[in-house]
Parts: structure tokens; sequence; C-alpha cells
């Protein structure tokens, strides 16, 4: 009988320590799943944050293409026709004039043009700055064309465009989104 007694004095007190250490535990693992809740609270507000900077950020991309993309298109169709050896030189002159006129209105467009979206100052600070180089690569376009309609030199133009990609891909890379391909989405 003392062996059953101690036996079962053992077993309760084992028990009782098991299930207060278990209770201690749950405390713990209660602290420590408040303390996750709240990171993870605070990654789903910067998460979606982060969802409106990007959809924001879209919006003003659609608008800003359908804005642009008219000017743009009379310029490659210019810059085709340069390239093909059936079009006479009175189609290319009167192209060119559709695309000088095209490179003027476009300047005057990007000058007023307001980026309107809710983002953050520095990611809108570094879209104007784009938008103020692609306003130079419609400058440059425009003296290119006023040098030689027939045989333009659209290097300079060019590496204004390059710089306005860049400065695209940049905005849109820290926003962790692929970059927009600005050559096709204004042609």
């Amino acid at each position: 009988m003392k062996k059953f007694l101690l036996s079962l004095g053992l077993i309760s007190a084992l028990t009782i320590a098991g299930c207060s250490q278990s209770d201690n535990e749950d405390d713990t693992a209660t602290g420590d799943d408040t303390a996750e809740q709240q990171e993870e609270d605070t990654k789903s507000d910067e998460s979606n944050d982060n969802a409106e900077v990007k959809k924001e950020l879209l919006n003003a991309q659609m608008d800003f293409t359908s804005t642009v993309s008219p000017y743009q298109q009379k310029i490659n169709a210019y810059q085709g026709n340069l390239a093909d050896e059936e079009v006479s030189e009175e189609d290319i002159e009167a192209s060119a004039e559709e695309a000088l006129t095209a490179a003027k209105d476009a300047q005057t467009e990007l000058e007023n043009y307001q980026f309107e979206a809710d983002v953050p100052d520095e990611v809108k600070e570094n879209y104007q700055q784009a938008i103020a180089t692609l306003g130079d690569y419609y400058s440059e376009t425009e003296t290119a064309i006023n040098d030689s309609a027939l045989e333009p030199d659209f290097s300079a133009a060019q590496d204004k465009w390059d710089e306005f990609q860049e400065q695209i891909t940049s905005i849109y890379e820290g926003q962790d989104m692929f970059a927009p391909n600005m050559a096709d989405a204004l042609s």
C-alpha cells in the first residue's frame, strides 16, 4: 500500500508539474503569437500601401501613354518612311512636317502635363524628371528634322530617349514592378 501511495503521489506530482509547464509554454506561445501577429499586420499594411502605389503608377502610366502616344506615332511613321526605300521624297517630306508638328506639340503637352498620382513624393519627382527628359527627346527630334528632313541625325534624340527609358525603369523597379518598354507603350 505504501508503494501504491508513493507511486500515486509521484504520478500526481509529475502530472501537475507537466501541466504547469504546458501552461507556461502556452502563455509564452501566446506572447510570441501576439508579436508575430503585429509583425504580420505591419507587413500587411505595407503590402497594401505598396499595392496602392503600384495601382496608382499603372493608372498614371495609362493616362500618360494615352496623352503622348498620338505624337509619338507620327514620329514613328516618319521614321518608318525614312527606312522604306519605296516611299517617295514628297511623302517623306509630308510625314516630316507631321512629325515636326507632333514633336512641337508633344513638347508643349509635356510642359503642361501634371503627373497626378497618389504616390510618394520621391516617385512623383522622379516621374516628373522622366517627363522632362522625354520633352528633351522631342526637342532633339525637332532639331534633327529641322536640320534635314530627308537625312536626319536622331542620335542626340536617341540618347534622350534612352535616358528617359532608364528613368522609367528605375521608377518601376524601385516599386518591385516590371518596367514597361516605353517605345512599345507609346507606339
